[in-house]
């Protein structure tokens, strides 16, 4: 009745739509284009734009490639973008549309490049919208090169960007590392062409992150790493630890680290024992929960909608971790679930807000906000939103 994650077209719309110049057009009613661009405009804060053929019921009913190809040319011609996603929807995939033929036949009618998505909603969750598009931009720009002179890496399903992003990349940058491409996170064309020349793939994204980083290495020799996302400071230390020891590069994480220790201290002093509740996608859930626990705080519910390939194993390596999991079960579940292991706090998104009003525990949004969550600074900073909710007035912070 309540379903906690959604279709392969919201993911695929989403992974297009962190790629600089990029229009995800949509072949099908108009209906997917509003509500999936209505609803990540809404979370990212800033206007996301989806392009649509809007089929009518005729169209439906008899095919209308013709107003794809038209539609692809209408969109090169008035917003000019450097790619062109074309993905067929629910509709268009029941009817058997040949999304991939069209393209081919309208490619040398525009200026754009062209990728297409098998994308219906029924096909799969999300997850496999944003896979799909990255394997999509992989094999369409990637081609073998030497590697970059100075040491680098790319973030391989990272969609959200922001703060967290941008603290990921200054500390790497700090230690004498590059990121050549984040994807699909303010990539563009040229950032995707220059993955090959990566010395190391992080992946970011549990669920769509490791088939990309598997046939990176597979094809052009790229070694990975699958990590929970660096939340908290001992997962951040682990987190730079790899980079660098995969790198061959000597600098002094653990001193840095060193300056962090006395604010820890602190925060366990003050957050020590409360009961907290984790909802959350399954990369940034282990990180959360494993930052509970760092700060003696007592997780007793962590739910995901879905789990990737490591991400059990990962979360079974949380230290002295005693919680009930839940994963993809209805939100009527969840909602029970925190009713019944009575948290303190909830660490989850916008869609838990009527479970923090059921339940009287407040919520803090770490799925959704533009604040700063990631590495050191964004333990201190998200540290210090936990000690505020559970000390203030209840609410979304």
């Amino acid at each position: 009745m309540g379903p906690v994650s959604t279709c392969k077209l919201f993911g695929a719309v989403r992974a297009v739509s962190g790629i600089k110049n990029a229009v995800p057009l949509i072949h099908g009613p108009r209906g997917c284009a509003y509500h999936i661009g209505y609803l990540l405009t809404a979370r990212g804060g800033k206007r996301i734009a989806v392009a649509s053929t809007e089929l009518s019921e005729s169209d439906v009913v008899f095919g209308a490639s013709d107003k794809l190809s038209e539609m692809i040319i209408e969109v090169d011609r008035t917003r000019k973008p450097d790619i062109i996603a074309v993905m067929s929807s629910c509709a268009t995939s029941i009817i058997g549309e040949d999304i991939g033929r069209v393209a081919d036949e309208t490619s040398e009618l525009v200026d754009a490049e062209l990728i297409t998505v098998s994308a219906g909603g029924f096909e799969s969750s999300q997850g496999e919208g944003y896979e799909e598009v990255m394997m999509a931009l992989i094999r369409k720009f990637c081609r073998r090169m030497e590697p970059s002179g100075r040491p680098s890496v790319n973030i391989i399903g990272e969609f959200r960007g922001g703060a967290d992003l941008r603290e990921v990349r200054e500390s790497l940058s700090a230690m004498g590392v590059d990121v050549n491409c984040v994807l699909t996170s303010g990539c563009s064309i040229q950032d995707i062409k220059m993955i090959p020349a990566g010395h190391l793939n992080c992946s970011f994204c549990d669920v769509s992150g490791i088939a990309p980083c598997r046939f990176l290495e597979e094809n052009f020799g790229t070694p990975f790493i699958h990590h929970p996302l660096p939340i908290g400071f001992l997962n951040s230390l682990r987190f730079y630890r790899e980079v660098l020891g995969k790198l061959n590069l000597d600098y002094p994480i653990d001193d840095v680290f060193s300056d962090f220790i006395e604010e820890r201290d602190r925060m366990r002093s003050e957050l020590e024992g409360m009961r907290v509740a984790v909802v959350s996608g399954p990369t940034r859930a282990v990180a959360l929960t494993e930052f509970i626990t760092e700060l003696r705080m007592r997780p007793f519910l962590v739910a995901m909608d879905m789990i990737g390939d490591y991400t059990l194993e990962n979360l079974r390596g949380v230290p002295g971790l005693r919680s009930e999991v839940l994963v993809g079960v209805d939100a009527s579940d969840i909602e029970d679930a925190v009713i019944r292991t009575e948290p303190e706090l909830i660490l989850g998104g916008l869609a838990e807000t009527r479970i923090s009003e059921v339940s009287g525990a407040p919520l803090i949004d770490v799925m959704h906000g533009s604040s700063l969550t990631a590495g050191f600074r964004g333990a201190v900073k998200l540290g210090s939103r936990i000690y505020g909710a559970v000390h203030g007035d209840h609410g979304c912070y």
